[in-house]
């Protein structure tokens, strides 16, 4: 006789939301403020102003509490609320991404990112998968919002168009505070959607 699964007791503690979230926060500030290289468990623990055996009981290791704390990461989450037309939400979306690095957390972790990508490209996989590909699905949904509103070409490839205009929002990014970032967003867009726009057909007859 087998007993049911259900029966079999949890041993342990419950998990404690609040200190998972701590240690998370600890590690972003940590990625942000001192780059991957010098990511370490001790210093996620010393920031949380937990031991390192707290850290150890909840993750595998560096690679795991990384990976988990960029699920946190939010403060550089494009806008995606319902007001406006889709086309002053996609410009909206479009001046969050290029705003300083310097100004949010996202940014200077993005700065890290970028700058150590080429050593971590596991992290950057990860980077990509956790943080830049559920944004990219926030820009797809205004866009397909763009086609039922007629601005944007129902034929366009609507991940080529995304990816055409946050690249320019990140060099913008890179580059704030020098003579090139002085052209807008509505240009750039208004630039861009002379190729993925709809235009006017000529008449048959």
């Amino acid at each position: 006789m087998t007993a049911a699964r259900a029966e079999v007791p949890v041993r342990g503690r419950p998990r404690d939301a609040a200190l998972d979230r701590r240690i998370a926060e600890a590690a972003l500030d940590v990625l942000a403020d001192s780059g991957i290289a010098a990511f370490t468990i001790e210093a996620v623990a010393h920031r949380a102003g937990v031991g390192k055996a707290t850290i150890y009981r909840r993750y595998d290791g560096r690679d795991d509490v990384l990976a988990s704390a960029l699920d946190h990461l939010r403060d550089d989450t494009p806008a995606a609320n319902s007001e406006g037309s889709s086309r002053e939400r996609l410009e909206a979306a479009l001046d969050f991404i290029r705003s300083p690095m310097t100004s949010t957390r996202g940014g200077r972790v993005m700065a890290q990112v970028i700058s150590a990508g080429a050593q971590h490209p596991d992290f950057l996989a990860t980077f990509y998968d956790r943080v830049l590909a559920p944004r990219r699905q926030i820009l797809l949904g205004i866009l397909r919002d763009g086609v039922s509103e007629g601005w944007v070409d129902p034929d366009a490839d609507l991940d080529a168009v995304v990816t055409l205009l946050v690249g320019p929002m990140i060099f913008l990014k890179v580059w704030h505070g020098t003579p090139v970032a002085a052209i807008s967003t509505d240009q750039i867009l208004g630039l861009a959607l002379r190729g993925v726009g709809v235009t006017p057909r000529a008449s048959d007859s």
